[in-house]
């Protein structure tokens, strides 16, 4: 367990160096990491002897030490997503933003839905999660392309910041309802408790206060970071006794903490913990998902047309939100282009799903590979669609 953890720790801090200096994702090297884990899995034997002495050639992914590792970096990436969504711009944005991250999410999840059932052969409740894993946007490279551009702060730019901050939550509102576990009453019983404390949490502003006299009353070193790791935590729990998934509870913790005056003394602390241990590793697990043995021979290689039906469906559904909201066919279009973008989130739902097996082991780990390869491909492909549209500007 200390062999993988220090080993996927540092090469990962290594790739991201590598790929920063390339103006490249540096989750993809996380990932690729994972990868490489698992490629030698698939070529060496599991144990060699020299000298009458057995040891092991594998590295044990699987130990819990290394998935709790994982699932803390799954809970720390949405509860800082949560913190960092700034909901003055999402208001600002207002009409625009919903339409766009409506019918984007609405557009491509029925893409999917339908593509898994009909194509794939998948059950209904597979055929959910993945129209569902495909349907969150990350304008991280959008973003630094448009800044590149200087272009960022642009009716289009806008848009598309505030059009990410819906498509989150509407996002997180539906990983709640399809992967939410037990019976459908019980379920509707857990999400409706739920929201109704949240937002009496939020219409009486307790985290806020009890952030206020948190830092009021507490002096100790990082006593403030403590306190809300564990407000996250407890939100976590909250949701995972409601029968919903416990990334749900982290989001909204985040958005509540992110709204409080304290919010700027406990992000760089919580940030250092997360990108430096737990968020690298879940990347790390992510890669390992996907198993080469299972792969060998049993690849559904109609899979891989869910690539351009997501990207067109991304297009389509935000463009069309964007047209709604009063932009020209145009901007429309980049809207669309600039939503195409996935990452963390679609890896999250599908590294969910795979765990909680929704999808037997090979049809999971196929799941997870096409994931990868759309997060690579559409993280290559947007910087270079969005300079050729904006070329004649």
């Amino acid at each position: 367990m200390l062999l993988e953890l220090a080993l996927a720790l540092i090469l990962v801090k290594i790739m991201d160096e590598i790929f920063i200096r390339k103006n490249q994702p540096p989750v993809i090297g996380e990932i690729l990491v994972g990868l490489f884990f698992s490629l030698l899995a698939f070529f060496l034997p599991p144990q060699d002897v020299m000298v009458n002495y057995g040891f092991s050639l594998n590295l044990d992914m699987k130990h819990p030490a290394f998935e709790f590792f994982a699932d803390m970096g799954i809970i720390f990436l949405l509860f800082l997503s949560g913190m960092e969504t700034n909901l003055q711009d999402f208001k600002r944005s207002g009409k625009g933003a919903m339409f766009v991250g409506a019918f984007g999410v609405l557009i491509t999840f029925l893409l999917g839905f339908t593509f898994a059932l009909t194509m794939l052969g998948f059950g209904f409740t597979q055929a959910m999660v993945f129209g569902t894993i495909f349907t969150a946007t990350s304008v991280g490279v959008t973003v630094r392309t448009m800044m590149d551009m200087h272009i960022l702060n642009t009716d289009v730019g806008n848009t598309i910041l505030a059009a990410a901050v819906a498509d989150d939550i509407f996002g997180i509102i539906l990983v709640t309802v399809v992967l939410g576990q037990g019976e459908f009453l019980e379920l509707i019983v857990g999400i409706s408790v739920f929201f109704v404390v949240l937002y009496l949490l939020a219409r009486y502003g307790v985290i806020e206060k009890v952030m206020n006299s948190t830092d009021h009353f507490i002096h100790t070193p990082y006593g403030l970071v403590g306190i809300t790791v564990g407000i996250m935590l407890l939100f976590a729990f909250f949701a995972q006794v409601s029968h919903i998934a416990t990334i749900t509870g982290a989001f909204f913790a985040g958005l509540l903490i992110g709204q409080s005056a304290q919010e700027r003394k406990v992000v760089n602390p919580l940030r250092a913990i997360a990108y430096s241990i737990f968020i690298p590793v879940f990347f790390v697990k992510v890669g390992t998902m996907v198993d080469f043995q299972l792969l060998v021979g049993d690849f559904n290689p109609l899979l891989l047309l869910a690539l351009p039906i997501v990207f067109v469906g991304k297009i389509i559904g935000c463009g069309l939100g964007a047209k709604i909201s009063g932009m020209s066919i145009r901007d429309s279009l980049r809207v669309g282009v600039g939503m195409t973008p996935e990452m963390e989130v679609a890896l999250v739902i599908a590294s969910l799903a795979y765990a909680s097996g929704i999808f037997p082991p090979a049809i999971g780990s196929a799941v997870i590979a096409t994931t990868i390869i759309y997060v690579i491909a559409s993280s290559l492909s947007t910087p270079v669609l969005l300079k050729k549209m904006y070329a004649r500007d």
